[in-house]
């Protein structure tokens, strides 16, 4: 399997593609487009941006096809032992998930423009890249020559986004686990202010301790791609080495906010690595481009992501005390101004991210799989802790899950993630599952509970839509326990 990409026009916003695909003996194959990307659980219909598609033999002539579905072809190979696929690809969307052409750099996801084809999905890639030769290029892919990468199968491609340009910047460090060497790359693409040597100290600062806590680190090297834009934005995509974070400034943000805002949103992908990347339920195990990949357990590969992305900051160090409570106080904000939550469960809103989970849609309909997945989080998280004495915590439960499940080479399902948490707690989950995951409107009373349990205090103004967090003025020894145990600062 061999792409080339080439682009002459970058103000017309359109790449083009040849696909070429040899060692053909049927009378006919059939070609797929994705037709969503793993990381946004919802159909995005990549083929609309699919324009001057046709199709050639290994002598230029014409092969007949048939379009059968929205994103899938079907080509009359018969006689025909090799076929090139040309084709245009429209790259104008500047996020964390898209693909983008410009003057300046050229950026893909190949999950958005690329195919393969049924029956031979596993088989090896190579992507040659018609590019500038000063033009450096950040990814996971396999480097074979300057601006020529391999990928393994195509579920490797689909999954490695790059950037290439003159301007693209580069930092990185090396760190060792368990006696194994990695390196995780920093890559910019943009004017930014960042304070690079600065986040390379906290980002090894996190990262070393999420490995840690996870037991492993599962590849040679990760690269962060930054994509800094000149708008406000703030947008992030897991990959299975690597994560792309488009940012932008927003007028009322400091400084220090938004390189707070950046670490938060790097945490978080960085233990993606783990969980949804490796550890992913067994409804997408493996991933199925041409449907809906169906599954209520949303509040476990974003909930449990996005409550020990912000918390391992704390844990490591990178962040006060102070800082996490400000970042956890935004977020039951959210929460509290939401209606949906007494409307909707977490299983259902985890469902529905294939109908409508990425846009407001219908007022106080549905609840977050990120927000109410966090709350959801941490009641587990407390549970864990306070039920063994403070022995075990939630990623203790996700690291076991994870050598239990994909180490063994297979998903996870609800009840496996449930009787860990039992299993590690002597704690039955039988309410929380009935009432936080697949109940309504019953968040605040755990919460409520979990405050007790921590010497906490949320006070919600609906009037003016605030929201504070504080230690109870008669706080006992026990809840003060509590609370530093939960906070878990290593300095």
């Amino acid at each position: 399997m061999h792409y080339h990409i080439s682009y002459t026009q970058p103000e017309s916003k359109f790449i083009t593609l040849r696909y070429t695909i040899t060692h053909i003996h049927d009378d006919s194959i059939f070609l797929q487009l994705p037709a969503w990307r793993p990381g946004r659980y919802e159909l995005q219909n990549f083929a609309k941006n699919v324009r001057s598609f046709f199709i050639t033999d290994s002598n230029g002539k014409q092969v007949p096809y048939k379009k059968r579905t929205k994103d899938r072809w079907e080509v009359n190979t018969r006689g025909v032992s090799s076929i090139v696929v040309h084709y245009e690809y429209y790259a104008n969307q500047p996020d964390a998930g898209g693909s983008y052409v410009c003057n300046e750099f050229l950026y893909i996801n190949p999950v958005n423009c690329m195919m393969y084809v049924e029956g031979r999905i596993h088989e090896p890639y190579v992507i040659e890249m018609d590019l500038p030769e000063e033009y450096n290029v950040a990814t996971q892919l396999h480097e074979q020559k300057k601006h020529c990468f391999t990928a393994p199968d195509f579920d490797y491609l689909a999954d490695s986004p790059l950037i290439a340009s003159a301007t693209v910047q580069s930092a990185a460090f090396t760190d060792t686990y368990n006696g194994k060497e990695y390196t995780i790359y920093l890559w910019f693409q943009g004017t930014h202010e960042v304070d690079v040597e600065r986040l390379k100290r906290d980002t090894q600062q996190y990262t070393s301790y999420q490995i840690k806590c996870m037991g492993d680190m599962p590849c040679d090297s990760y690269h962060f791609l930054y994509l800094m834009l000149d708008t406000p934005f703030r947008h992030g995509v897991e990959h299975l080495n690597s994560t792309v974070i488009a940012l932008g400034k927003y007028p009322d943000q400091t400084e220090e906010e938004f390189y707070n805002d950046l670490l938060a949103i790097s945490s978080h992908e960085f233990f993606h690595m783990w969980n949804i990347k490796r550890l992913r339920p067994e409804e997408m195990w493996p991933y199925d481009y041409t449907q809906e990949n169906y599954s209520e357990l949303g509040f476990v590969y974003e909930g449990v992501t996005t409550y020990l992305g912000d918390l391992f900051l704390v844990q490591s160090g990178v962040w006060s005390a102070e800082q996490y409570i400000s970042s956890l106080r935004s977020d039951l904000l959210r929460h509290f101004t939401n209606e949906g939550r007494f409307r909707y469960s977490l299983a259902e809103s985890s469902w529905d991210t294939w109908l409508d989970g990425y846009v407001p849609g219908v007022p106080g309909r549905k609840i977050s799989i990120y927000i109410e997945g966090l709350i959801a989080a941490w009641v587990a998280d407390v549970v864990l802790f306070t039920s063994t004495a403070g022995k075990k915590r939630l990623c203790d439960a996700m690291k076991q899950l994870y050598h239990n499940t994909y180490i063994c080479g297979k998903g996870y399902s609800a009840s496996d993630y449930m009787s860990t948490l039992e299993e590690m707690s002597s704690t039955s989950f039988e309410t929380y599952t009935a009432e936080l995951i697949h109940g309504r409107g019953q968040f605040d009373s755990w919460l409520n509970n979990l405050c007790e349990h921590l010497g906490l205090e949320i006070i919600y103004t609906p009037e003016n839509k605030s929201l504070e967090i504080s230690a109870k003025k008669n706080v006992t020894t026990g809840q003060l326990q509590n609370l530093n145990t939960w906070i878990g600062m290593i300095l």
